[in-house]
């Protein structure tokens, strides 16, 4: 128990510094606003997805703690490779949308569902885990008991969910504001150059 200051201190660094990175938060406030969901469901969609994101590394490191941390390389690469093509095949389809409805920027068009959308933001944020060094702190911290393992989760859970929301929660109150013609006009042709960026950055970085 001795290490768990320094690994509650470390988890709450690594969770901040990588949920800081666009891919987990700007999506949500580009996706809620093509999707003309107001701020309150863009928030709600989010910290959904940043539970289900921190639940899914809290159960991974649980599960090397059992199997062992040598399969942890190997599928964080695949798992956020994965993740990036999500961010691009959501990216494409808002392309494929403003090409289709040029000039129709006054209705939000439902070429993409709700359902769909919602679905691609939790599934590319869940299938990237927040660092190998999370997993590998709850493998550490497996030998000190399910309090070390439950304070490690919770610090991740608020810090995660945490920033998100705010991040998107201020994102989203800046672009309200700033009323951009060129923005409204253009939002899914923006939105789906930004997704496909950000699955390519992804997946360049992981490499």
């Amino acid at each position: 128990m001795d290490r768990l200051p320094v690994a509650l201190l470390s988890t709450f660094t690594i969770a901040l510094l990588h949920t800081l990175i666009p891919s987990h938060w700007l999506c949500f406030v580009l996706v809620g606003r093509a999707q003309g969901w107001p701020r309150r469901k863009t928030l709600a969609v989010t910290a959904a997805a940043g539970l289900v994101h921190v639940a899914t590394t809290v159960t991974l490191g649980i599960l090397l703690a059992a199997l062992g941390r040598s399969l942890l390389a190997h599928q964080e690469q695949l798992l956020e490779r994965v993740s990036g093509f999500i961010l691009i095949g959501l990216g494409t389809l808002y392309l494929v949308s403003h090409l289709l409805h040029a000039g129709h920027h006054h209705e939000h068009d439902r070429v993409i569902t709700q359902r769909a959308a919602i679905a691609a933001l939790v599934f590319s944020l869940v299938l990237s885990p927040c660092s190998a060094s999370i997993p590998l702190l709850i493998v550490a911290s497996a030998s000190a008991g399910w309090i070390a393992t439950g304070l490690i989760a919770a610090v991740l859970l608020v810090t995660t969910v945490g920033v998100m929301l705010l991040m998107v929660g201020l994102t989203s109150l800046g672009i309200e504001r700033l009323q951009f013609t060129f923005f409204d006009r253009y939002e899914k042709l923006i939105l789906g150059l930004v997704l496909c960026a950000l699955g390519a950055l992804v997946m360049i970085v992981r490499d």
